[in-house]
């Protein structure tokens, strides 16, 4: 039957596209996640700290701009938002500039910079996601929409391995291995050098990028999708926004979704962090000297660990030299795609699962797994507490698009506005990294920072068990009960029509 299809005849190619934008978000999502490690090694900066990358990200870009992004969208058009994302993405790789110049005067003005650059980034993309994943939601049958945005969504890996993999060869390769203590002995031009060349790599990342997104928004931008324009309807904000504050369903889901990107994004940002400490790739190149050639380093870092080193071996096969590791924040950074690499693969097997397995009992039973890989990292060492970390990544495949599902399901009219509010719970992202940071500044270990996300998992296991599988019974019991009222006004319409007729 067509409503049981997950995308139904007539629509494949607007879906195609629309799936496109998740790929595409999730680049500089990804991308900004390994500028913590970056900024740290180029500016010699803390924990917490850098974590600001995230506030401003996910708190400020996300948290402040996606409710007035869905209000622009309903009153105007979905390409509207399109261009508003295109013309904040370029603003971005314009700010970048004196970001970079102004390195050599004052560094915490450059950082200061590079943070606006991020944060007219992020508010661009708070518009497009908004509107996106709602889209995506209603362009089918209701029945299926939450395996439609778990297939959408499954393309939103792939985004952030390339964004990623990007930082890896065109950043994180070219930072000085120096540490902050050897920086602070270098004269003043020296190391404003140093650091010139390294944010020039940040620089060029970004306005390439840019160029590449306009493209690709571009020709979305000239392509007919159906049923995109809201114009003319009435935004009663207020009247919306007590209703969905009386859906317990709904605000359940907006705090899960809190605590869920919390969590991921935490998990996310310190990986390269994490791996760098755990398998001490510094330490490997300390012991190198200082004028061991760039093989001398490749091999050394590619055999710390059998997994990874597995991985170089791969892509030396396939003729991707670029991915071999020449900075320890390069080699760290491998854990990252591989960590993305499962997400990638446990997204499709839950959506593939979601067929015959209930969407809530593998959310429960993936947030109760990832609270088990959360202590191992905290308690693991070396290789082991590398792995638990890479685990989480393929618990929390499923995650996000079945706690927006749950969340948006029934609201009606009110499906984008609350999809605004279900994407600014992503400012968790900002909150539980930021706590993260500071976790590990205080203890002086990464590795117990990892409580922090463990909490949050476990928040979202609560949801899973007493929230979404609550509203799934009842919303299969009441479905069941009019299916049975039907089948019954059916049966005595039919007798009443025989009876008049006889």
């Amino acid at each position: 039957m067509e409503s049981n299809k997950i995308i139904p005849k007539g629509i494949l190619f607007p879906f195609i596209l629309l799936t496109t934008l998740f790929f595409a978000w999730a680049v500089p999502n990804n991308l900004t996640d390994t500028m913590l490690a970056a900024f740290k090694r180029i500016m010699s900066m803390s924990d917490s700290k850098t974590a600001w990358i995230q506030v401003v990200c996910y708190l400020l870009g996300y948290g402040c701009c996606a409710v007035p992004g869905a209000l622009f969208i309903k009153k105007y058009t979905y390409n509207s938002g399109s261009i508003v994302w295109r013309g904040l993405y370029a603003f971005c790789a314009l700010l970048c500039f004196p970001a970079m110049l102004s390195s050599g005067v004052i560094v915490d003005f450059s950082f200061f910079m590079y943070l606006l650059a991020i944060f007219v980034l992020f508010a661009g993309l708070s518009v497009l996601e908004t509107s996106t994943n709602s889209y995506v939601l209603a362009i089918g049958p209701e029945s299926t929409a939450t395996r439609r945005l778990n297939l959408s969504q499954a393309f939103n890996p792939f985004g952030a391995i390339t964004g990623v993999v990007i930082s890896q060869i065109f950043i994180l390769s070219q930072l000085n291995g120096m540490t902050a203590t050897e920086r602070a002995q270098l004269p003043a031009e020296e190391l404003a050098a140093i650091q010139g060349q390294e944010l020039n790599a940040v620089t060029t990342a970004y306005v390439v990028l840019g160029l590449v997104m306009l493209v690709l928004l571009l020709a979305i931008r000239l392509t007919k999708m159906p049923n995109l324009s809201e114009k003319g309807e009435k935004i009663e904000f207020g009247a919306t926004l007590r209703r969905l504050i009386k859906n317990k369903n709904y605000v359940w889901g907006v705090i899960a979704q809190f605590f869920n990107i919390g969590a991921q994004i935490a998990v996310w940002s310190f990986v390269i962090r994490y791996a760098m400490v755990q398998l001490n790739f510094d330490g490997v190149l300390a012991s190198l000297g200082d004028s061991a050639s760039a093989d001398a380093v490749v091999n050394a870092l590619r055999g710390v660990e059998p997994v990874a080193a597995a991985f170089y071996n791969c892509c030396e096969w396939l003729g991707l030299n670029d991915l071999l590791p020449r900075t320890a924040e390069q080699a760290a950074a491998t854990y990252y795609i591989m960590s993305l690499n499962l997400f990638v693969v446990m997204r499709f097997v839950c959506t593939a699962m979601m067929k015959n397995v209930k969407a809530y009992k593998l959310l429960i039973g993936l947030a109760l797994l990832a609270v088990m890989c959360c202590l191992g990292a905290m308690f693991g060492k070396g290789s082991f507490g590398v792995y638990c970390l890479m685990g989480i990544s393929g618990c929390m495949s499923l995650m996000f698009p079945t706690i927006y599902g749950f969340g948006l399901t029934g609201l009606g009219d009110d499906t984008k506005i609350g999809g605004s509010f279900m994407v600014m719970a992503i400012a968790g992202a900002a909150v539980l990294t930021q706590i993260q940071g500071i976790v590990s500044d205080q203890t002086g270990s990464i590795m117990a920072a990892y409580v922090v996300p463990a909490v949050a998992f476990a928040v979202i296991a609560y949801y899973g068990l007493f929230i979404a599988r609550k509203h799934e019974l009842t919303t299969n019991y009441c479905f069941r009960v009019w299916n049975h009222t039907r089948n019954t006004l059916l049966v005595l319409i039919l007798v009443r029509i025989l009876v008049v007729h006889w």
